[in-house]
This record gives C-alpha cells, sequence and structure tokens, in this order.
C-alpha cells in the first residue's frame, strides 16, 4: 500500500516520549551489497538480495530503533539545472557484455530489494521523484523528528552538515568502518565546497586542499576575505549550492510514503525461491522475523 505522509502522527513528541530513529541510506546500502557485505560475493544471481537482507537485519538488531526510514534517491532535477555534469561520472558507458549483463543484474535485484521492502517490511519507505536520499533525510529529521534520537546509516561524508545543525539528536554511522562520523567544528558544507566531492563530480575552488579549507574556516575572517575575489567566490558559490542539502517544503506533496505489515510468508517465499538456504533455516528465520516485529 502506498500512502502519503504516514508519518504525520509520529511527528510531535514530547522529550519523554521521544524515539529512537533509524534512517537507512537505502541506495548507500544496496549499493554496498555489491562488494560482500552481509557475507558473500556479489557475482551470483541473487546475491546482492542476500547481501542485503542479512546487512538490513543486522543492522536493524544492532541499534533496536522503533522506527526505521528507507528513503530512496529521485532524480537530482535541481542540481542537474545547476550543473549539467552532477554525478555526469556515475553513467556506465561500456560496450564490454559482461560489463552490461553485471549493471543489468543489478539493477534487476534492487527493483527486487526494493518491491520487497514496499511490500512486506514494516520500513517507512520514502521517495520523491525530483530530489535525492540525502534531501529527504534532512527533511525527516526537521520535519518530524528534531527531537528524538536519530540515526543514520551511510558511508556518505555529505549527512556531516545534518549533524552541524543537529549536533545533540542525531548521530552518522559509517558502516564501513563501523564507526560514528565526528562532527566539524566549521561549516561543514563550506569546507566541502572548497575541496570538492569528486564522487559527486562537485570541483572545488583552484588550489585549495583539506588543510587550506579547514584553516580558512577556523580563521576568524578567512573566509570572508577569501570571498572577496570573485574567482575564489564563483567557484566557491557554485559548490555550495550543489553540496547543500535542500529545502522540500515547497515540494512535500509529492514526497511519497510506502509502509507494509510484515508478511512473513512472502518473505519466506522469497528466501526460497532464490534458495537462500542459510536464511531458511528455523532459528535464522525466527531471529529475521522477530528482528522486524519490533519496529512499530
Amino acid at each position: 500500500m502506498t500512502l502519503r505522509r504516514v508519518p504525520l502522527t509520529l511527528a510531535r513528541f514530547d522529550k519523554e516520549d521521544s524515539r529512537k530513529v533509524l534512517i537507512i541510506d537505502g541506495y548507500n546500502m544496496i549499493h554496498r551489497c555489491r562488494f560482500q557485505w552481509g557475507g558473500g560475493s556479489a557475482d551470483g544471481e541473487y546475491q546482492i538480495i542476500y547481501n542485503f537482507f542479512r546487512t538490513l537485519r543486522s543492522t536493524i538488531e544492532e541499534f533496536s530503533p522503533d522506527l526505521v526510514y528507507f528513503p530512496l534517491d529521485g532524480r537530482p532535477t535541481k542540481r542537474l539545472d545547476m550543473f549539467e555534469d552532477y554525478k555526469g561520472n556515475r553513467r556506465v558507458e561500456t560496450d564490454d557484455p559482461d560489463e552490461i549483463a553485471y549493471w543489468e543484474s543489478f539493477r534487476r535485484q534492487k527493483r527486487i530489494i526494493i518491491e520487497s521492502l514496499k511490500d512486506h517490511h514494516p520500513l517507512t519507505t520514502v521517495y520523491h521523484p525530483d530530489h535525492e536520499c540525502d534531501d529527504l533525510v534532512l527533511f525527516l529529521i526537521e520535519e518530524y523528528h528534531h527531537d528524538d534520537e536519530v540515526v543514520i546509516i551511510s558511508s556518505d561524508t555529505d549527512f556531516i552538515q545534518i549533524l552541524n545543525g543537529y549536533p545533540d539528536n542525531v548521530k552518522l554511522y559509517n558502516p564501513v568502518s563501523k564507526v560514528y562520523r565526528e562532527n566539524t567544528d566549521y561549516d561543514y558544507v563550506a569546507w566541502k565546497a572548497m575541496v570538492g566531492d569528486k564522487s559527486d563530480n562537485i570541483p572545488g575552488v583552484y588550489g585549495i586542499g583539506k588543510k587550506t579549507a579547514t584553516k580558512i574556516l577556523t580563521t576568524d575572517g578567512e573566509l570572508s576575505k577569501r570571498l572577496e575575489d570573485p574567482i575564489f567566490k564563483r567557484a566557491f558559490d557554485k559548490s555550495y549550492e550543489l553540496i547543500k542539502l535542500m529545502n522540500l517544503e515547497e515540494d512535500e506533496e509529492q514526497i511519497e510514503f510506502t509502509k507494509a505489515r510484515l508478511n512473513c510468508d512472502a518473505i519466506k517465499n522469497l528466501f526460497f525461491d532464490m534458495e537462500f538456504n542459510s536464511m531458511l533455516e528455523e532459528k535464522y528465520l525466527e531471529r529475521y522475523f522477530n528482528t522486524f516485529e519490533n519496529i512499530s
């Protein structure tokens, strides 16, 4: 079932009634499951799916949240309008039949994962056709959970800017290094605007590295002085707008929330069809379903 604004009833809590909220960077987790997350190589027909559901269960069990969100990426329309090469380095262009087959398999497995989450798992998936997951995460915190205990699961450092705004109740957990990321004493967006972001194909300011950017932001008046240079300012402003998370207030009516009831039979059938034999063992299934039964 698809509902709009499902979490409205969770939007306001007294401090003593605050909940523990887990926000999983959806595509980040799926992509990471290409690289043996969950315990297996991602070369098989359904191996990414296998890795994903094992990882999802263990993650939820580890953090024991009251509520779990799984935001998904839409097309970054506004950022592409600002910079047509935004994330242009991620386009897969190849004539290699093995590479083509691999990415077709990945897209198929991703689709199966998302369909199972939407139809059979009690997670709240969140989607906007014209905004990325990162923007949705900020929206969820600002709109519903600014007073709750929130943990974001992602290896993406862009979320550090949310720590800047919510240092007391939001944490960012890097599932690759298995540690919480540190907040910064300076504006992280400004820092990244100067050094750039290769993963998103965002250029920085020419000649500014990480150490210099940190020194600029930790020296009183230095950034303002640098911004007097029109070349510096033009490069800085462009990157800053691309990196900064967007306010979705004007677009929130298009945000889609989907949440299903836990369907144990459907999940078991999926595992059976894909021959996930280790996940079909009685003790594992019991543990799997118990993990999700505790989510509100």
